[in-house]
């Protein structure tokens, strides 16, 4: 999964389009599902929930002070249902759905 860093500052505004239409146009969304799907699993080890489990309750607050602070997780969850759903759109037979990770 392609990620853009930068340290001290951000890069002008033109070359920094430039640097994440190269990085999208590179990036392969079977291998960011697989990225982020064990970027859940760690979550999930660590806190002992599943990540549907934690995203309901992070929407509706109702997670200890520890767990609603965890946007990270959040966002590798919304980012992997958007994933999802982006692979299953592309294969040809829509009977042929991936199970919940």
């Amino acid at each position: 999964m392609p990620e853009l860093i930068y340290k001290d500052k951000l890069p002008p505004p033109e070359e920094f389009t430039k640097a994440v239409s190269s990085a999208w146009v590179s990036s392969n969304p079977v291998e960011d599902l697989l990225v982020l799907a064990n970027q859940l699993w760690a979550f999930e080890q660590e806190y002992q929930m599943l990540s549907a489990d934690f995203y309901e309750k992070y929407q509706a607050g109702l997670l200890e002070d520890e767990l609603q602070h965890c946007f990270e997780w959040s966002a590798a969850y919304d980012f992997f249902i958007e994933t999802k759903r982006l692979v299953e759109s592309a294969l040809p037979n829509r009977d042929w759905r991936l199970v919940n990770l």
